[in-house]
């Protein structure tokens, strides 16, 4: 319990003020301080996981019969070995909880989302490992640059182009005979019995696949259709059926977690379709090289040809180039407009028609330029957001916009702003 108040008063302190070198000087502060150092791996390490959701957390269950976890560190000790979800550890934690809200009920809810890994602190692990080194196991995937930015980063390269799909990004790995499916920020995808039980008969061990998910029979259903059919199965408790995981990339587990991965996209690509062609698969599909070669006019023609099948775009792979944990200008995407994941920081009133309700959301953007988002909305989805704006807080949205302009005050602003979807799946901004 003393140990609990520490951190708690450690997040009270950090959440203060949103500025990343606020953030920064707090984590500098309590840089030896070995319990908070233990409280932030708890919340933040990527490859431990609890198998608790916030529903499962607040079901009914019988009573606690485990013995011998005496203290918080004990319990997620526990929870680490046996990251089951039965009702024999929800009630475990629902005791725990029971006894530190006794107390201090500020530390009780601090305390369940620790257990839900639902912590929020505004600052992801690169910012925590770079005042703390190495306290964080990284979690980064390969992410796109915009191509019409830089077109000339494709002249003169052999490059592949695949449809872009418009799903949630998930990684697969099997290592040791375990397999485990991660979101694109390192959050436990759970209940994915179907992609679970194919990957441990069909996927040979050691093995790491980088893709999206996306519902099961997705032929002629537009790509944004697909992706909240996906989302909405992904969100619910439980087993999940009827999704499949679209694989654009692969290497080995062990590369992954060491986030470091030597071979370049053709050799991935092949060990892929290997994989993938050795046996029937229901669950995983290899996505389709559109075309491969060095002609630069085939990309306009091939981004065309998806935005009149309703899809999202194109992607642009560069042949001969390793896997970057990181955005890099060796995959590019190519959509005719701009997207991006936004944090949500404020709102404003409606007038009007929509007095009383939602007018717009306020998120976070570049060099902390806030940018009002008012388009987009439902009525019912602005009615929600207005009754209960503190859930919303914080969250990742996808925004959709024409192109970033420059405001009267000299700052960055986004030109038609519209509001796309809640990014479950991401945990921090990306722009």
């Amino acid at each position: 319990m003393r140990t609990l108040i520490q951190f708690k008063t450690f997040v009270e302190e950090i959440n203060k003020e949103n500025g990343r070198l606020y953030k920064q000087s707090v984590l500098r502060k309590y840089k030896d301080d070995p319990v908070i150092h233990r409280y932030l791996k708890i919340a933040f390490d990527p490859y431990t996981v609890y198998g608790i959701s916030t529903k499962k957390l607040n079901k009914s269950v019988g009573g606690n019969d485990i013995t011998g976890v005496d203290s918080i560190f004990e319990l997620f000790n526990y929870l680490t070995r046996y990251n089951t979800g039965t009702d024999r550890v929800i009630s475990l934690c629902q005791d725990f909880i029971t006894n530190v809200e006794a107390s201090d009920p500020d530390a009780a809810r601090l305390l369940e989302k620790l257990i839900c890994k639902d912590l929020v602190i505004g600052c992801d692990a690169k910012t925590i490992n770079k005042e703390i080194p190495g306290l964080i196991p990284t979690f980064n995937v390969q992410l796109a640059q915009k191509f019409f930015e830089k077109p000339e980063k494709v002249i003169g390269k052999h490059f592949a182009i695949t449809t872009k799909i418009d799903g949630g990004r998930i990684i697969a790995l099997k290592e040791n005979g375990v397999v485990t499916f991660y979101t694109r920020a390192g959050q436990k995808y759970e209940g994915l019995v179907d992609l679970e039980k194919e990957m441990q008969d069909l996927i040979p061990d050691n093995t790491c696949l980088d893709g999206e998910i996306t519902i099961l029979d997705n032929k002629g259903i537009p790509s944004k259709e697909a992706y909240k059919k996906a989302m909405k199965i992904t969100r619910s408790d439980g087993e999940k059926h009827g999704l499949k995981m679209l694989v654009f990339d692969a290497m080995t587990a062990e590369e992954f977690k060491k986030q470091d991965c030597k071979f370049d996209y053709v050799t991935r690509r092949a060990d892929a379709e290997l994989m993938l062609t050795a046996a029937q698969f229901k669950y995983f599909e290899l996505l389709p090289i559109l075309y491969a070669g060095d002609d630069t006019a085939r990309i306009l023609e091939l981004l065309d040809e998806a935005i009149a099948n309703q899809e999202e775009g194109v992607m642009i792979n560069i042949c001969d180039a390793k896997y970057e944990f990181g955005r890099t200008w060796n995959l590019m995407k190519v959509k005719k407009m701009n997207t991006l994941d936004l944090e949500i920081v404020g709102y404003e009133e409606g007038s009007g028609r929509l007095a009383g309700t939602l007018g717009a959301i306020h998120v976070r953007y570049k060099n902390g330029n806030i940018v009002k988002v008012g388009s987009g909305f439902t009525d019912e989805l602005r009615a929600l957001i207005w009754l209960e704006p503190s859930d919303f807080l914080g969250k990742i949205v996808e925004i959709q916009y024409f192109e970033e302009t420059t405001n009267a005050d000299d700052g960055i602003s986004l030109r038609f702003p519209v509001f796309k979807d809640f990014r479950p799946d991401k945990l921090t901004p990306d722009f």
